[in-house]
């Protein structure tokens, strides 16, 4: 029997106006700055963007999954036989965006001209009308992600308002989170489905698991699964959660509930790797094939030593957009100070965690939202030792699946560092105009760069 939940609206009484006018701000300037980032990214210019495109424009106007290729050479839209390398993803986020393109089917095709800076040739070439209403798609889906981190602020951290707030701003401001939630990718989707599930483990972990708790956080999981594969680390962070929860009698009910989300992952999910079992021989494939390990010696070397410095750097800013126009050394001098004064705002809140009085279900979502992140990066690293090599020099954008729950854990950290009072809002809410500011200075790299928003002059 699940035990009895406190009253939600008890614990989410403080000042609900204030609150509500500080999260429709973040939001609003979440949308301003996504949107921003999306015009000033050159259409057809985000991560592997062509192939996506290709996948959206197979599902919306054949009704077909596209032929997986091997080489982006061989990416191409053709009627009813379309190619692209990004097939060997899971459909669910294209299928959504093939709903959007089918809404604006005359929409007209924009011409996409631009200046190659190194050599002056003018370069001029034309994207689907409906690209940039589906682009919209995932600037609205980070919205419902950061709604999502809302909801799980407020569970975990009820009397805590400005740490809510601070972590929701945190990730809305990151400039990774933006770039990635205004191009036409798969991230999207899966950035929201992690969201989704960390409130419903904070949920579980605060209240207890009752059956609707164990379908919800079931049914959540396996549809995720069918949007990336990044989405199975979701298991293993659930059968973690399950293992913990506080309302589970015996270890044999807390074993059926592992067992029970493990089924409906496999149910609701497993028809994807079943077809490629059946149609590539094996459940796992992928684009390319590249393994670290099978680089020369020297090759391998050069990989690994500048594998931390890219991870680090990735899940933060696109480097390779804004880095022509950025000042590199700036932004990683800025994202390398805030991560260590979280890291040791969060070590103080373990370490003075009876003082602080904080209850068991704060300490052990604190330290899921970790895992998730070990389990993430666990996940990237096997990729590139056994797939391939090169998802290592721009793979921290795949961290940006976890990193509504890294800002929530950022802002008690800090809030923590700073005094835990009036110190602490003072101190979060520069974090978060720093993280503003640097935002902005990223938009401003990427229109200078690609010569697209009007208002950003450009510079050789």
């Amino acid at each position: 029997m699940a035990m009895t939940r406190p009253s939600e609206a008890t614990a989410h009484r403080t000042r609900p106006s204030l609150l509500r006018i500080g999260l429709v701000l973040i939001l609003v300037l979440y949308l301003a700055l996504a949107t921003l980032q999306s015009f000033a990214t050159r259409l057809q210019w985000g991560p592997d963007e062509p192939a996506h495109i290709i996948y959206v424009r197979s599902l919306a106007i054949d009704g077909r999954l596209p032929a997986l290729t091997h080489t982006e050479a061989d990416d191409a839209y053709v009627p009813g036989a379309a190619r692209s390398h990004q097939a060997h993803h899971p459909p669910l986020y294209y299928a959504l965006a093939a709903l959007v393109w089918r809404a604006f089917p005359g929409r007209a095709d924009q011409m996409v001209t631009y200046t190659d800076v190194t050599t002056g040739q003018v370069h001029t070439f034309s994207v689907p009308g409906p690209v940039r209403p589906v682009r919209f798609l995932s600037v609205m889906l980070g919205a419902l992600t950061l709604l999502f981190a809302w909801a799980t602020a407020r569970t975990v951290f009820p009397d805590r308002p400005a740490v809510c707030l601070a972590g929701v701003a945190l990730a809305a401001f990151t400039p990774m989170f933006t770039y990635l939630n205004g191009v036409i990718i798969n991230d999207s989707l899966l950035i929201a489905f992690f969201s989704a599930a960390a409130w419903q483990w904070a949920r579980i972990l605060r209240f207890g698991a009752g059956r609707r708790d164990i379908l919800l956080l079931g049914l959540l999981v396996g549809v995720a699964i069918n949007a990336k594969e990044t989405a199975l680390g979701l298991v293993p962070l659930s059968a973690i959660v399950l293992a913990l929860e506080p309302g589970a009698d015996s270890w044999r009910r807390r074993l059926l509930n592992i067992a029970s989300i493990a089924g409906l992952a496999v149910a609701l999910g497993g028809w994807w790797y079943a077809r490629k079992w059946a149609i590539f021989g094996t459940p796992l494939v992928y684009a390319y094939f590249a393994p670290l390990l099978e680089l020369p010696d020297p090759h391998r070397a050069q990989v690994l030593s500048l594998l931390p410095a890219t991870l680090f750097l990735f899940t933060f800013v696109p480097v390779d957009v804004i880095g022509a126009r950025a000042n590199v050394g700036l932004v990683a001098v800025f994202f390398a100070a805030g991560t260590v004064l979280s890291l040791v705002g969060i070590a103080l809140t373990f370490s003075r965690r009876r003082k602080l009085g904080l209850p068991r279900y704060q300490v052990v979502t604190l330290v899921v939202w970790l895992a998730a992140a070990v389990v993430v990066v666990g996940g990237l690293l096997r990729n590139v030792l056994f797939v391939d090599w090169r998802m290592g020099t721009a793979g921290g954008r795949f961290l940006v699946s976890v990193l509504p729950m890294l800002a929530l854990v950022s802002a008690r950290g800090l809030s923590v560092l700073f005094g835990d009072r009036r110190g602490a809002k003072v101190g979060l809410v520069a974090a978060c105009l720093l993280l503003l500011a640097m935002n902005l200075y990223a938009i401003w790299a990427t229109s200078a760069g690609y010569q697209t928003l009007w208002f950003v002059p450009m510079r050789p």
